[in-house]
């Protein structure tokens, strides 16, 4: 009986390969969901980056940093033996290669291998956006995870197609002591300073001039007398200042919207500073800004029903609102408007 013992073995079952499923997936979600949810977004946005990547590497007791430079390629769909593998880095070829080796040195990695090297960016794909491009939560996170890697400010500007000021300006998000950056999303948050309330407090001041502190305490006790409610909680982004200091520096420098608000050219510690905790010779001096009043003349002009006509701070001298006769009666005095 033992041959036909033997025939009757029932065969082993095949084992197959079980795809990989994220613990957090359902196991009856659909396959398109579990391989979107199963991808690694490209968290730092490296896409389409060169960096120089450099680390230290020991032989014969003699360590040297080396560098390479490469291109970064968002690859999640490519074959590789570690999920997390996302990332193809195009290496270039060092001088003195074989000539058998022929284009680039390919690489797959990830961002936690990355991020533990130091890197710079040296070109990216991304255009350069507009000043005034807000920034969406996929760029705030890469800059916050990229600032968390030891990147410094302009590469991480060069990666995204942001300015070094700017990436600094968006640090602030994940700095402790900042007041957090509003992200634009609810309502508008009102200061309470106005043009006319700054030009009044600075008509207090000798010399209708001050430095940005001294001009904003002039604000504060002529808000006071007005009855005016400024907003003194701590503005986005900022340590210390308020929302309605932040409001009238602004002012002061925006030349194009308030001209009649100019800096004379003088640097200086105010009283002000020094009672805030400032010393006198050791912290940075401040510019001083000016108020010059309008002129308000007496003549009569065609289309205006008051004889009281308010002309501008600063006249237009040889500007591009100006014709040649008009530029000339200026300059030879003639022009009786402007004296």
């Amino acid at each position: 009986l033992a041959p036909l013992v033997a025939s009757a073995r029932v065969p082993a079952p095949t084992r197959t390969k079980t795809p990989y499923l994220p613990t957090y997936m359902a196991p009856d979600a659909p396959a398109a969901a579990i391989v979107a949810e199963a991808e690694p977004d490209d968290v730092a946005m490296l896409d389409g980056n060169t960096i120089e990547v450099a680390w230290p590497q020991t032989r014969e007791c003699v360590t040297k940093m080396r560098k390479r430079v490469g291109t970064v390629r968002y690859r999640p769909k490519q074959q590789r033996n570690r999920f997390e593998n996302v990332y193809l880095i195009e290496f270039e070829r060092r001088p003195g290669t074989p000539r058998t080796a022929k284009g680039p040195r390919l690489r797959k990695t990830r961002w936690e291998k990355l991020r533990g090297r130091t890197y710079v960016v040296l070109r990216s794909a991304v255009l350069p956006k507009p000043a005034r491009t807000r920034y969406s939560p996929e760029e705030i996170e890469a800059v916050r995870v990229r600032l968390e890697a030891g990147e410094t400010q302009a590469s991480i500007g060069l990666g995204i197609g942001r300015t070094k000021n700017a990436i600094t300006g968006q640090s602030k998000r994940f700095l402790p002591g900042y007041a957090p950056l509003s992200t634009g999303d609810g309502p508008r948050v009102k200061s309470g300073v106005t043009v006319e309330l700054t030009e009044s407090a600075m008509l207090t001041l000798p010399e209708y001039e001050g430095t940005a502190v001294e001009v904003f305490e002039a604000v504060k006790r002529q808000a006071a007398t007005e009855g005016v409610a400024l907003n003194l909680e701590t503005a986005p982004g900022e340590r210390a200042r308020s929302r309605a200091e932040v409001t009238v520096k602004r002012l002061l420098t925006d030349r194009k919207r308030c001209p009649q608000f100019s800096a004379t050219g003088e640097k200086r510690v105010s009283d002000a500073q020094i009672d805030r905790g400032a010393k006198k010779y050791k912290s940075r001096k401040s510019p001083v800004y000016k108020y010059s009043p309008p002129i308000v003349t007496a003549e009569r002009e065609p289309g205006l029903s008051n004889t009281k006509r308010v002309r501008a701070h600063t006249p237009n001298v040889g500007g591009p609102k100006k014709s040649a006769r008009k530029t000339k009666e200026l300059l030879a005095g003639g022009d009786r408007r402007h004296g």
